[in-house]
């Protein structure tokens, strides 16, 4: 339970920075100098908190690699690599019907879509609250959860009777980062 806690703390510095990313716009649109420094500040403190979250999560797999590690497993090793080796394939066979894979590594995938390709749709919920979503990391998701969602996930919930409840959990997820501006190269 504890990586789970540290990885949802991940999501929670992301949230808060996104947060943070909005009252920066908010604060350069009026102007205010202490404003945009404070919001500045915290949009770095959050970014880093969540960078330095996914360095250690993503450094897990190589500690439990290590020989004389308290949690070696090679076994665990081999899930892990198998398992996001068939995430990013997956992945560029679901990019190359749309558009075209640049490269893969095990961070995700980089890619071109066309610029027809929809990028973001917006939707105003009953409560008139916008919600964003991105057309691309959904489509990714889907994929992901539709072959990686585990429908045997137990949590303890009466630890002296040792009873548990099962549930269907899938914590993959992209995300997308981007998009990027192709910038010209000057020819040597």
């Amino acid at each position: 339970m504890a990586k789970k806690n540290f990885r949802d703390r991940r999501y929670e510095y992301k949230g808060l920075n996104k947060t943070w990313k909005g009252k920066l716009a908010e604060a350069k649109s009026s102007g205010n100098s202490m404003k945009i420094q404070e919001a500045q500040d915290m949009v770095v403190l959050y970014d880093s908190l969540q960078l330095a979250h996914k360095c250690i999560l993503n450094s897990f797999y190589g500690y439990v690699m290590r020989k004389g590690a308290r949690w070696y497993s090679m076994e665990m090793a081999g899930v892990v690599t198998y398992t996001g080796a068939k995430i990013i394939q997956n992945a560029r066979l679901l990019v190359e019907k749309i558009g075209r894979p640049l490269e893969l590594d095990t961070d995700g995938i980089w890619c071109v879509l066309p610029g027809s390709f929809p990028e973001n749709f917006t939707f105003k919920t009953e409560a008139a609250k916008k919600l964003t979503v991105s057309y691309p990391c959904v489509m990714l998701n889907v994929d992901v959860a539709r072959n990686n969602t585990n429908d045997q996930y137990q949590t303890l919930k009466d630890p002296v009777n040792k009873l548990y409840t099962t549930h269907s959990e899938c914590s993959i997820e992209f995300e997308v980062d981007g998009p990027y501006k192709a910038t010209p190269r000057s020819h040597v």
